[in-house]
């Protein structure tokens, strides 16, 4: 059985008669967002997709925090403009877009991802959390949590190892409060009446104090672990995910889960933790530092089929990488088989669901070229893909409307992450590397070019075998052979590309015109 169809049925058995089922992720847009936040709304996507699969209505809900402060400069922001850190303390959503594209820094961010969730063929129900606040939609949740501030304390406490402080449980309020004269939240909460319905500031910055009624100010934020339960008895939330640190024992869940059961007398929704993801070399990623890649970045080389097909593959508690080294090539293959099997009926259960999850609806037809074959001969044409077409026919391949999409997102991964794979022929005879070469060597490589010359037409698998067989010795190990093997096929790339590795040389001896390598093999 799929994960989510797990939790899918764990949900109908917690609350059976539901009419709709909400599952919901949630963003802060401190930044870019990068592709390991997508797991957040992944994980709820494709539970919702579980439920609608055993007969149940249920909607994704995504909220973007962005009446959240902005804690940190991005790097990025940091290169493109000067004297952001000014905006330190306010709301993402009041802040100016530093791009001078969209109202504010938040929807430049939003509006990013919102695009490749669009791609993805992922259509939430969106939540706007400044708008929600500042219109005054939470004003009865606030004054609620302000009049049970002391026992919200009282909760908050047992998560951590301090002692109680009668003086600080007094003056706890569960708020963070704008200055309406700074618009930052470098605030204190000087006062706070018993029914909740007002409270005095002062900011700690300009020293502007105000008393204001909660219920019409818009400027004051419940605090992480009061929002959110607040939340889920708002929407009526039966599911979201979230990091395993919030799952940890004094994590944002089990805190806020013991708030919405104790103190706003509701049912927390069912929790899933899921690992976090990875790009090669790039280690940890972070938004709000600006150290990431985004769902867009790896659309342009992942097709939105298989970035859809790795996040519903992998349970949400293990954590996969998505690598722009030569293991994308095993992930296009993998997907390329799989998607085969699944349309032919020969996948089992478990992988069958994965399918029926991933694939971006509507879509009929797919690329049938590899993404390893088209790497290894677009390069020598500049990526054209008439060219690329007239390649392909010469060793029987069949080039498509789908395959040039693909072959797109091929020129994307080669010249932005592997350009050492940008192979050119050399325009003219490599005649010093020749000199040193070994005599069995040089020998192979006129039998090569003798062979090449009176092929009528050079097939690959034909190529291939003549290739393995002036290169094997009978009277060596197979370990042997394969050491031997690497040596002259590090010759054969010297004289036609003057580097040490290059394409797939029995692909590229069948598909390129003969006579535009033959003069560098011929001495």
């Amino acid at each position: 059985m799929h994960w989510a169809e797990k939790i899918a049925r764990e949900l109908i058995e917690r609350n059976p008669n539901k009419e709709e089922y909400v599952c919901a992720a949630g963003i802060s847009p401190s930044g870019s967002v990068h592709i390991g936040n997508f797991r957040d709304i992944a994980t709820s996507y494709y539970v919702v997709r579980a439920l609608q699969k055993l007969g149940k209505k249920a909607r994704l809900l995504f909220s973007w925090d962005e009446y959240d402060r902005l804690r940190k400069v991005p790097s990025n922001i940091a290169k493109i403009t000067e004297g952001f850190d000014k905006y330190l303390g306010m709301p993402y959503a009041e802040i100016p877009d530093p791009h001078g594209v969209y109202s504010s820094y938040a929807e430049y961010n939003e509006k990013e991802f919102e695009k490749s969730l669009e791609e993805l063929d992922i259509h939430p129900d969106y939540r706007y959390q400044a708008k929600l606040y500042t219109s005054n939609a939470y004003a009865e949740g606030i004054v609620f949590a302000l009049k049970k501030r002391k026992e919200i304390y009282d909760v908050l406490l047992k998560y951590k190892t301090q002692e109680e402080n009668a003086e600080e449980r007094e003056k706890y309020a569960p708020v963070n409060v704008y200055c309406d004269v700074c618009k930052k939240d470098v605030t204190e909460v000087t006062e706070v009446s018993d029914d909740g319905e007002t409270l005095t500031y002062r900011c700690k910055l300009c020293g502007h104090v105000h008393t204001v009624k909660v219920r019409e100010y818009g400027h004051i934020k419940l605090v992480w672990k009061v929002d959110w339960p607040m939340r889920w008895g708002v929407e009526g939330v039966d599911f979201e995910p979230g990091g395993i640190d919030h799952a940890a024992a004094s994590g944002s869940y089990v805190v806020a889960s013991d708030i919405a059961k104790n103190i706003l007398g509701i049912t927390p929704p069912l929790f899933q933790g899921y690992g976090w993801l990875s790009i090669a070399g790039l280690g940890d990623m972070h938004s709000s530092t600006g150290n990431n890649i985004t769902p867009a970045e790896v659309l342009k080389v992942y097709e939105p089929d298989m970035v859809r097909w790795l996040f519903a593959k992998y349970a949400p508690e293990a954590g996969f990488a998505f690598n722009f080294d030569d293991t994308i090539i095993r992930h296009y293959s993998e997907f390329d088989k799989n998607l085969e099997a699944y349309k032919n009926g020969e996948t089992d259960e478990y992988n069958t669901s994965v399918f029926d999850y991933c694939m971006v609806s509507g879509k009929q037809s797919y690329s049938k070229v590899p993404f390893g074959v088209l790497a290894s001969v677009a390069t020598i044409v500049d990526f054209n893909s008439q060219s690329v077409r007239e390649m392909l026919a010469k060793i029987g391949v069949e080039f498509g409307e789908m395959d040039e999409t693909r072959l797109l997102r091929v020129q994307n991964w080669i010249c932005n992450h592997q350009p050492s794979k940008l192979f050119k022929l050399l325009p003219e005879k490599n005649t010093e590397y020749f000199a040193n070469m070994q005599e069995d060597e040089k020998v192979a490589v006129a039998k090569l070019c003798e062979y090449l010359t009176d092929a009528e037409k050079v097939e690959e698998k034909e190529v291939q075998s003549f290739l393995y067989s002036i290169i094997n010795d009978p009277n060596l190990t197979k370990k042997e052979n394969t050491v031997k093997q690497m040596r002259f096929f590090k010759v054969f790339y010297n004289l036609l590309f003057g580097q040490d590795s290059g394409p797939r040389l029995y692909l590229f001896l069948a598909a390129v015109d003969k006579n535009k390598y033959l003069p560098l093999l011929s001495f």
